[in-house]
């Protein structure tokens, strides 16, 4: 019993300390004396103001709020309407604020006006599938899943990515063309001069899946079995969610357990009639200063040339250490050591009354009578022998019986993002050339009830766009260009028949929604002549406008924010000296967020 006292008393005071100090006790740090004040966009000093209620978003922390900004123009194509003949657009901060025609708003002096008199005023562009911010590296990935997260390995690589900004793009979504079945999970950003911006909680937009089988030659029976592969892509995922399921609920179950377990030897030991003392009670009750200071809202993200990490596979959870966590684990370890302690007590004190009972007294007194004794061996019936207990009364005091935590499934991160799949959170995007693969895409969607699709460089798409209407599908097409995929006569380019510039007229009359986008980040510069290319394919020109603003957007799940010249939306605006779809039209300024990332000198 001594030696028991000696072992678990030390650690029971140690564990009171722990658990009454805390494990992240720190005494205050002084200001670093180093430490750079804030900037503000134009450079200078800021001094911190009181947090503001926003509008929609947040400014950059430290930015000052940005005065009014008149964009006037000859015309003002918004998308969302007809075209505005000398149109008028005005900003406020990183929204627009309205959009009109000239002299019908009444501005206030001192306003930031910008003329452009013979001038086209467009909404950004919205790049749909281009490599922008990857490296030959990531590129070239074949170790890609579908829980690996493109936008942790996107880096700046220089002019190449600076391309999209001088062309007009405001909003691109990012992808690679590796050799994986499965290639990731795409991520919306935001291209800026020297960097990129991702967008908030389009991180991870949609997951990219492989069904095209080449260009090369191939036997019908050799594509047919790669195409059934990927038809099994979601076997096994209801028996994973449903393993999710239920470990949750026995996690339920299993607190429910473990508190009452601790109240029981909570109530043992004496230790829930104590009532905590007016420090310690006013300490619980304020809240502790977070030592970290918030990450700063609508930050620059990219890393400069060779700064690529390897996409994360999303296993691994990492969280900061939370003291009431921390104080609830010491609480249990506390209880538990004193329903341990409680134990070995009464096991020590009735094996002492075993011991008194059968020492030698000094005086009997003898009963008149004597009275026969037991058998030896045996105890009386209906009493215990002195100084032990029954089983059911030691069950009894000792409660209820420690739980057992139930068995969590083991992390698969590829069918966590095929349950968001499943769940519409973000679409699927399948690259198929072929009619069978198109068709196979269209199989997946139905058997497996995927709400959403994007079929990508679906150059037989006009073969089959009546099905692609029905199920609801959206097609993002690249390298719409005369002869993109080889001349016409080439025989052995099996490609070489589908004429891309007539496509979108094909899909358009079908009723599918498209988007042309550029596929790579040094195409960026032509993704005007592709809506050219498509305007001379038999579409109009406000079809071809909205095939690289709205649709995108809609398709990209950001349409709220940009895609459109609209009021309330971001101010993401491209001014050309000229139509958009006009060979000799240069790009004059490109705004960002109300912010200027190229200007023409």
């Amino acid at each position: 019993m001594q030696s028991l006292r000696s072992r678990i008393v030390p650690a029971l005071l140690a564990t009171w300390m722990l658990s009454a100090s805390g494990p992240n006790a720190q005494e205050p740090s002084a200001e670093k004396p180093n430490a750079q004040p804030e900037r503000s966009e134009s450079g200078n000093e800021s001094s911190p103001s009181p947090q503001q209620e926003p509008r929609r978003g947040r400014r950059r922390a430290g930015a000052r709020r940005r005065g009014l900004m008149v964009i006037e123009a000859g015309v003002v194509p918004p998308v969302s309407g007809p075209p505005i003949e000398d149109g008028v657009v005005v900003i406020r901060g990183e929204r627009i604020l309205a959009v009109g025609r000239q002299g019908e708003l009444q501005l206030p002096p001192n306003t930031e006006v910008l003329q452009f008199p013979e001038g086209h005023v467009y909404p950004g562009l919205v790049d749909a599938s281009t490599d922008a911010f990857t490296d030959a590296g990531l590129q070239k990935d074949g170790s890609l899943n579908g829980g690996s997260a493109i936008s942790e390995a996107l880096v700046w690589t220089g002019d190449r990515d600076d391309m999209l900004t001088e062309h007009g793009v405001t909003t691109a979504y990012i992808n690679v063309r590796s050799s994986a079945q499965l290639r990731g999970q795409g991520a919306v950003v935001r291209p800026m001069r020297g960097g990129f911006e991702l967008w908030e909680d389009r991180e991870q937009a949609a997951l990219q899946l492989r069904m095209a089988v080449g260009s090369g030659a191939q036997h019908p029976l050799q594509r047919q079995a790669q195409l059934t592969a990927t038809g099994k892509l979601f076997d096994g995922l209801e028996e994973y969610r449903d393993g999710l399921e239920k470990f949750e609920k026995d996690l339920e179950k299993y607190n429910e357990e473990f508190e009452k377990y601790l109240d029981h030897h909570r109530k043992k030991s004496g230790k829930a009639d104590k009532k905590p003392e007016e420090g310690e009670a006013k300490a619980a009750e304020e809240p502790k200063p977070s030592s970290e200071s918030p990450p700063a809202e609508g930050r620059r993200r990219g890393r400069g040339p060779g700064g690529r990490r390897r996409p994360g596979g999303g296993g691994r959870d990492e969280r900061a250490a939370d003291p009431d966590t921390d104080r609830a684990a010491m609480e249990q370890t506390l209880a538990t050591l004193l329903a341990l302690l409680a134990n070995e007590a009464e096991d020590a004190a009735g094996s002492q009354g075993s011991l008194r009972s059968s020492a030698p007294v000094a005086r009997i007194e003898q009963d008149p009578a004597p009275q026969s004794k037991p058998p030896q061996g045996k105890p009386p019936q209906g009493k215990p022998p002195q100084g032990k207990e029954s089983k059911d009364d030691k069950k009894k005091s000792d409660g209820p019986k420690r739980p057992k935590y139930p068995k969590k499934p083991r992390n698969d991160p590829q069918k966590d993002a095929l349950a968001k799949v499943i769940d519409g959170a973000i679409p699927l995007r399948i690259e198929a050339h072929r009619v069978e693969e198109l068709r196979a895409a269209l199989r997946l969607q139905r058997d497996n009830d995927v709400p959403q699709i994007v079929l990508e460089q679906a150059y037989a798409a006009g073969l089959v766009a009546d099905e692609i209407a029905e199920q609801g599908a959206t097609v993002v097409l690249t390298n719409v260009m005369p002869n993109a995929l080889g001349d016409a006569g080439d025989k052995r380019n099996p490609f070489a028949k589908f004429d891309l510039t007539k496509l979108p007229k094909q899909l358009e009359d079908a009723g599918v929604p498209f988007a042309i986008a550029s596929g790579r980040a040094r195409l960026a510069s032509v993704l005007p002549l592709m809506g050219a290319a498509a305007v001379g394919g038999g579409i109009s020109a406000e079809a071809a406008l909205r095939a690289m603003t709205l649709t995108p957007a809609e398709i990209l799940g950001v349409a709220e924010d940009t895609g459109s010249l609209t009021r309330e939306k971001y101010a993401d605006v491209l001014v050309t000296n000229g139509p958009l779809f006009a060979s000799d039209t240069r790009v004059l300024l490109v705004l960002s967020k109300g912010r200027k990332e190229f200007e023409r000198q």
